[in-house]
């Protein structure tokens, strides 16, 4: 069982603070042509949908990277490289397993702007998470990860 602290709920908002903003970025100042350019795939439906745009994702990894500075900033990383490292990898997984939701509501003929629980919640983070993983989980990551089996 893992003691809840303070120290670690802020450790946990502070590694999840980059594919958070990633991911509400596009919402914000995204727009413009669709990612999928408007491809209909052989079951009828978009391959992605509509609210997935280029300027969408380049916005979500831009996010994900300036966050990531920031908190290097504040508390500052191994380097200035792996701060750029992680946000990057932790925007463009956030971007890929929001795309990744999308295409899976499209398959299951769930519309765009539709709720898909658990699915809109958790496929941002997965891909954050499976793609920053090579740089290594914090402990309070992982704690979670091994305590939940």
């Amino acid at each position: 069982m893992i003691e809840i602290t303070p120290i670690l709920i802020f450790n946990i908002i502070w590694f999840i603070l980059p594919p958070y903003i990633a991911n509400m970025a596009p919402a914000v100042w995204g727009g413009g042509p669709p990612l999928d350019g408007g491809r209909i795939l052989s079951d009828g439906r978009r391959l992605f949908g509509k609210g997935k745009t280029i300027k969408g994702s380049i916005v979500g990894i831009l996010a994900g990277i300036i966050i990531s500075l920031l908190q290097h900033i504040a508390l500052p990383f191994p380097s200035l490289w792996y701060a750029l490292l992680r946000g990057f990898l932790m925007g463009a997984g956030a971007i890929g397993g929001d795309i990744f939701g999308s295409f899976i509501k499209r398959r299951l003929n769930i519309e765009s702007g539709d709720a898909a629980p658990i699915l809109d919640q958790l496929d941002f983070m997965a891909g954050a998470i499976i793609l920053v993983s090579p740089l290594g989980l914090p402990f309070c990551i992982k704690c979670c990860l091994v305590s939940s089996r």
